[in-house]
């Protein structure tokens, strides 16, 4: 795997891990329930970032783009998102946001609109629809902060998740992004469209996909979200192709750096060490050895990864072939 920051080409940050919204299958909270007290408010700010980017690391990422996109939390809720960003501009690397878009005010967003700089906003459908996922943002406020970044010069990005709530106001929306000046419309497909949806309380709230007769008790869904693990996965035999053609981290040259400056060699494999509500998560632990670039430098916290690339020759997931690389880039037998 990537050792050397000579080789990256990308840079994936989360630069905070709170976030206003509640989208139900975000593993922040369990569909909607406040649930995982795993999650620590950490945050990476501009010293923070000064720091793990000193001029000897910026001298090897020349050819890098940053792009900041949350595991758990949201760029809008950063203290130092706009020094960040411009931090990264000033050093010659393009920027890339993710963001549900539904803080701040106009002119904060309006800073952002720097050459190199492009941002998603996730509008998943019109006003009526929106929430139905996107829990506890404001459609209309989001409009308002992207008319803002676009009309000061900002490259803008529609991203928009399909469900069955709203792809009837796919074309509406396609025409809405052009009417406003996105540059693009994107269609995310992340497999989160289908169950049930709870209020912050555990109380039922509504269904994502097709109703079913039976809601099922939060109880009940938060034992099996707890215990699928090592009852139906743990058996799953090595998969068939051979996980290194197509693990992401090797084929986008990118590594993730989460919001306490730990170093992991993606996203799907980043994790804070007290959440552990997913149980592959254990797998990794033991795997991890000073990972944290604020205290042993960018670098140095790479030169664990080839103990991941180890286990993908183990037979299966119970003899220690971690289930995240299996699920994100292997295709189970």
């Amino acid at each position: 795997m990537l050792q050397t920051l000579s080789q990256l080409k990308s840079l994936h940050i989360e630069l905070t891990t709170r976030c206003n919204a509640r989208c139900p299958m975000c593993v922040r909270n369990y569909r909607g329930h406040d649930y995982n007290s795993g999650y620590p408010t950490c945050e990476l700010g501009i010293e923070d970032i000064e720091k793990i980017f000193n001029s000897a690391v910026l001298a090897e990422l020349k050819q890098c783009k940053v792009s900041i996109n949350g595991n758990v939390g949201d760029f809008s809720n950063a203290r130092h998102g706009v020094e960040i960003v411009k931090f990264f501009i000033n050093n010659g690397i393009q920027v890339t946001i993710n963001t549900n878009g539904s803080t701040r005010n106009a002119d904060w967003w309006a800073q952002l609109a720097m050459p190199g700089v492009s941002i998603g906003f996730a509008l998943d459908g019109l006003a009526d629809t929106h929430h139905l996922y996107r829990q506890d943002t404001d459609w209309h406020k989001i409009v308002e902060n992207a008319q803002a970044f676009i009309a000061a010069g900002g490259h803008a990005v529609w991203r928009f998740v399909p469900f069955d709530h709203n792809r009837h106001q796919e074309q509406a929306c396609r025409d809405l992004a052009k009417s406003m000046g996105f540059r693009r419309f994107e269609n995310i497909y992340d497999g989160r469209d289908r169950g049930p949806v709870y209020q912050r309380d555990g109380e039922f709230s509504h269904w994502l996909g097709p109703a079913e007769p039976n809601v099922p008790g939060i109880k009940d869904m938060l034992h099996s979200h707890v215990t699928w693990f090592k009852i139906e996965i743990i058996d799953v035999p090595k998969d068939t192709p051979d996980i290194k053609y197509n693990c992401q981290h090797k084929r986008a040259q990118e590594i993730y750096i989460a919001a306490d400056g730990t170093v992991y060699p993606c996203c799907y494999l980043g994790f804070y060490p007290g959440q552990m509500t997913h149980p592959g998560n254990e797998q990794l632990l033991p795997l991890i050895h000073e990972n944290n670039a604020l205290e042993h430098g960018l670098e140095h916290s790479m030169a664990w990864f080839d103990a991941v690339e180890a286990t993908w020759a183990k037979n299966s997931i119970r003899d220690g072939r971690l289930y995240q690389c299996v699920n994100s880039c292997g295709v189970s037998a």
